[in-house]
């Protein structure tokens, strides 16, 4: 996450524009390079909770030495125009955000998968992963995610015109990655993203390596330290503990401080492995049994959702610890701002 109170201020008056003209489509084979993250729309019926067309991203890297198979996270943000007053409090005013909270909620679900080539030239079977014992494997069962591109030429990224369909009854119909004359409405949240990375020079990064340092309860709280990662000997470490300057709230209060109400107690040690490139699990822990059992199973992700650390020199990375089966339980911690790039 970074400081830049200004571009995110933009979520308040930014409106996007929809396309009235439809596109011919060619049917050819299609070969793409899909490394790179991608800002995309999710379309859900009327009535929801939360935004009818949340912005979305997905996160492709390729599989070395597997051509044409990738790692994919798909990430959905939060109402971004209800983000930024918790944002600029946390960074700006820290006597606001003492009383009405620090920025805690920047994604509302987040799942990973295994994306390879589909039936049809051009599409991509999204397997999503799971953890079995202590490895990442995809579950291939039922029906996966089908991510399938656009046949047209001069594309302005591999994903442009590519949609992703639906497998869930309660999640979105459709998954779009906007293209000029696609004869789609965009929404705000896209227009209000497309924004804010484009005016401040922004970057959304998924970090492969294990980035140790100290991780808080909430973006930019400093006196909340909860995890710590380390590493020794060539192996990585996790310790979640309590905060004793915290042990005056009482249960309801001190869960409401975190993303996940889950996280507000959790203790003891973990050994952190990576089964796949940049997805971490932690494991062998010394904690108590129900600190084992909220922690293990889970996949780690470090991702930087809004990077200024090439336009600002601003570092400071989120890390997921995903529920494989339930995108939308997922524990995040923040970075300290002083970390950088795991530099403690």
């Amino acid at each position: 996450m970074i400081r830049i109170p200004f571009y995110l201020s933009l979520f308040f008056i930014v409106s996007c524009a929809s396309t009235t003209k439809n596109d011919s489509r060619k049917i050819a084979s299609i070969s793409r390079d899909l490394n790179g993250t991608y800002l995309g729309v999710a379309q859900y019926k009327p009535g929801r909770r939360g935004p009818n067309k949340p912005a979305i991203r997905i996160y492709l890297q390729a599989v070395e030495g597997e051509p044409e198979k990738y790692h994919g996270i798909l990430l959905e943000y939060v109402d971004l125009l209800k983000m930024a007053p918790s944002y600029i409090a946390s960074n700006k005013l820290p006597f606001i955000a003492n009383r009405t909270g620090y920025l805690k909620h920047i994604t509302s679900n987040i799942s990973a998968y295994e994306v390879v080539p589909g039936e049809v030239a051009g599409s991509y079977n999204m397997w999503p992963l799971s953890v079995v014992e202590d490895r990442i494997e995809a579950k291939r069962v039922g029906t996966p995610r089908v991510l399938t591109l656009s046949t047209d030429d001069n594309l302005k990224h591999p994903l442009e015109g590519a949609t992703i369909s639906s497998v869930r009854e309660d999640g979105p119909e459709e998954i779009f990655f906007p293209k000029k004359d696609d004869n789609k409405s965009n929404g705000i949240q896209y227009g209000t993203a497309k924004l804010a990375y484009e005016k401040a020079k922004l970057e959304s990064t998924w970090r492969k390596n294990y980035l140790p340092g100290p991780y808080l309860s909430q973006y930019h709280k400093v006196d909340d330290v909860v995890l710590d990662l380390s590493q020794v000997e060539g192996k990585d470490h996790a310790e979640f503990k309590l905060n004793p300057n915290m042990s005056h709230l009482s249960t309801d209060k001190r869960s409401k401080m975190f993303t996940n109400p889950l996280s507000a107690f959790l203790q003891g040690h973990f050994t952190a492995t990576e089964p796949r490139d940049g997805m971490f699990l932690f494991q062998s822990g010394t904690g108590d049994e129900k600190t084992k059992e909220i922690v293990q199973g889970r996949i780690g992700l470090f991702i930087d959702i809004f990077d200024a650390s090439k336009s600002l020199n601003q570092d400071v990375v989120e890390l997921a610890l995903i529920n494989p089966e339930n995108p939308d339980d997922f524990l995040m911690y923040y970075e300290h701002p002083e970390n950088g790039e795991g530099s403690r």
